[in-house]
């Protein structure tokens, strides 16, 4: 997860809060990116280039290829909306910089670089 900017951080809240963007991007790739294996879509699998009445009225339609290659941009745009939450949600808690850290003492840890004779 770390590859994609998420860190893990407990809280139940924020676990929720970031299922719905979660549930959200699994509803959006299996509408997008699968639109052709759909029960209204299947039969047009066979010719994704030709018009299909069935496809008449679909975003990109009529012809598959169109209406696949919308869905599929569509979703992939809000995959990355809900990406973002996401990292938003589980961004790393501090930004300070390892010399910056404070030690369990309270008092500031040295930088690693004054620690040599």
């Amino acid at each position: 997860m770390r590859t994609f900017g998420i860190h893990p951080r407990p809280g139940v809240v924020r676990a929720l809060v970031a299922a719905i963007p979660a549930l959200l991007a699994l509803h959006l790739a299996a509408r997008g990116w699968f639109y052709p294996f759909w029960p209204d879509t299947i039969g047009a699998i066979g010719h994704p280039f030709t018009a299909d009445p069935g496809l008449a009225n679909a975003w990109g339609g009529p012809a598959l290829a169109g209406a696949w290659l919308v869905h599929a941009l569509i979703a992939l745009g809000g995959q990355a909306v809900c990406l973002a939450v996401v990292r938003l949600l589980y961004r790393p808690a501090s930004r300070q910089t390892r010399s910056e850290r404070t030690s369990p003492d309270g008092t500031t840890a040295p930088s690693p670089s004054t620690n040599r004779t």
